[in-house]
């Protein structure tokens, strides 16, 4: 149900995109293949409904070789491939250092996986990096706060956990402004008492609801951010 709901979401906000942005995806210079959330089974029964929000992806190939054959399959395209890879990065063992990818796992551990949700700041990467840089950003930020909005909309998450950098904060900020007539964001606080630094760990209310959490992307290597996940995992709610 939720996937369907998301699937028609996805189909309004892509149905307006300059198609030129994904016929080219996979070659050098072009962007990924757009980057779409799902949901397991278990979402609408879970106890802790739990969004984690990185920056983009690392390669993500959607586009057949035959081409773009409609809209309607390439969303079908994109969630298949986004639920098969989060099943099976749910099934691996952790790797080595710090990677976005172990935090989830440690999410999970606390709070269970059926109500996980992985989502991106950023629908598209650009040469398996960063779209910030790309000649048509403003494009790709527009389609990603939209899509970004939907899956909140749609899935109503319990916690949102924002980890996708210091570097994108702005667009963030952007997408749910702290301040100013549009404000989104409010009671800010932070965990200074329990010697994690705001600039570590930081805690709002989004829609005055849904708890969120913002910490470094979880590849920071320092001891103030290793620091500041361990303990933002102790504040998350224990699976049923």
């Amino acid at each position: 149900m939720h996937n369907e709901e998301l699937a028609a979401r996805y189909s309004k906000i892509l149905g307006d995109m300059d198609l030129s942005l994904i016929e080219n995806s996979g070659t050098p210079d072009g962007l990924s293949g757009i980057f779409l959330s799902t949901v397991g089974e278990g979402y609408a029964k879970a106890a802790n409904k739990t969004m984690i929000v990185g920056c983009e992806t690392a390669g993500w190939t959607v586009l057949p070789p035959a081409g773009l054959e409609s809209m309607e399959d390439y969303i079908a395209r994109s969630m298949a491939k986004q639920r098969r890879f989060l099943d099976n990065q749910l099934q691996s063992r952790n790797a080595r250092g710090y990677t976005f990818h172990n935090f989830i796992r440690s999410v999970t551990r606390k709070s269970g996986a059926d109500g996980l949700v992985y989502s991106n700041l950023f629908c598209f990467d650009w040469k398996q990096g960063s779209p910030m840089k790309h000649p048509r950003f403003p494009e790709i930020k527009r389609h990603s706060q939209a899509l970004l909005k939907a899956q909140i909309d749609v899935l109503q998450p319990d916690i949102i956990i924002f980890a996708n950098g210091m570097n994108t904060a702005g667009c963030r900020r952007e997408y749910f402004p702290i301040d100013g007539p549009d404000q989104v964001c409010t009671n800010g606080r932070d965990h200074v008492s329990a010697s994690i630094g705001r600039d570590h760990l930081w805690e709002f209310d989004l829609h005055e609801r849904i708890r969120c959490l913002r910490i470094h992307h979880p590849s920071a290597r320092s001891k103030g951010a290793a620091r500041a996940r361990e303990f933002l995992i102790g504040l998350l709610p224990a699976a049923a």
